[in-house]
């Protein structure tokens, strides 16, 4: 029986008792009478007239300032630790499967980590980096799904928007041309197509609001979504209306 039993589960003295699943934490108290201090100084400072310099610490206690920015010495920490963790994962990456372009699982989804590091630091480096990811992964649409994370609506999304930060307008727009050709296919009831996140219309509508909020309103036509929306939902209503039949059954 104790093999069998979970690993969660332990007795001791006849009685169960759950198994510890937090981890000790070694690092004393944050102390909020020091901040509460440091704002106070601050306050007496605004009153006064006279500006006080703001901490330059190294303590990794309270990596910030009295007025909420991040101190410069932690944040070259932090970027030291972000080429750090990209070195590791592109050597990894090495030994990664070539075929997968998904946004999930795959290349696509690398296009989406570097683009979002540009958009926090706003290193060119890194768009033309995820401009090298999706690259590869517009060369290999496969056509057989249509959502975001898992089809091929994921690269030529993210593809569109890498390229319109390039100021590509062209090859922008042939991405979003290619993405509405699936149109047809995710509104058509007959397609049987499931209505969830990874394989079905709601996947396809994440890629045309994606674009909304990241080129900007109207890339794709109200229209457009509309008409996903109204599958969706009729896909929804009749799946409904058949588990209703079954329970009368």
């Amino acid at each position: 029986m104790g093999e069998t039993m979970s690993k969660r589960l332990k007795l001791h003295l006849g009685e169960a008792e759950m198994e510890e699943r937090s981890f000790p934490n070694p690092f004393p108290d944050y102390e909020a009478a020091a901040a509460s201090g440091a704002g106070l100084v601050a306050g007496a400072a605004e009153e006064s007239g006279h500006v006080c310099p703001l901490p330059t610490t190294d303590d990794p206690g309270l990596p910030f300032h009295p007025n909420g920015k991040i101190v410069p010495n932690f944040v070259k920490r932090i970027q030291t630790k972000i080429k750090d963790l990209l070195q590791q994962m592109e050597e990894g990456l090495k030994t990664a499967d070539p075929h997968d372009c998904s946004a999930y699982t795959g290349w696509t989804g690398i296009a989406l980590l570097y683009l979002q590091l540009y958009r926090v630091t706003g290193d060119q480096t890194y768009l033309l980096r995820s401009l090298d990811y999706v690259k590869r992964t517009l060369r290999n649409l496969s056509g057989r799904r249509v959502t975001f994370l898992c089809g091929d609506a994921g690269p030529l999304a993210v593809g569109a928007v890498i390229y319109h930060k390039l100021k590509s307008e062209c090859e922008s727009q042939e991405c979003i041309t290619k993405l509405l050709q699936m149109h047809r296919t995710v509104v058509c009831q007959e397609s049987e197509l499931p209505d969830e996140m990874l394989y079905g219309r709601a996947g396809y509508l994440y890629a045309l609001l994606y674009l909304n909020t990241e080129i900007g309103p109207g890339t794709v036509g109200e229209t457009a979504i509309k008409e996903v929306l109204w599958a969706y939902w009729t896909y929804r209503c009749s799946k409904l209306a058949d588990n209703v039949q079954l329970l009368k059954r």
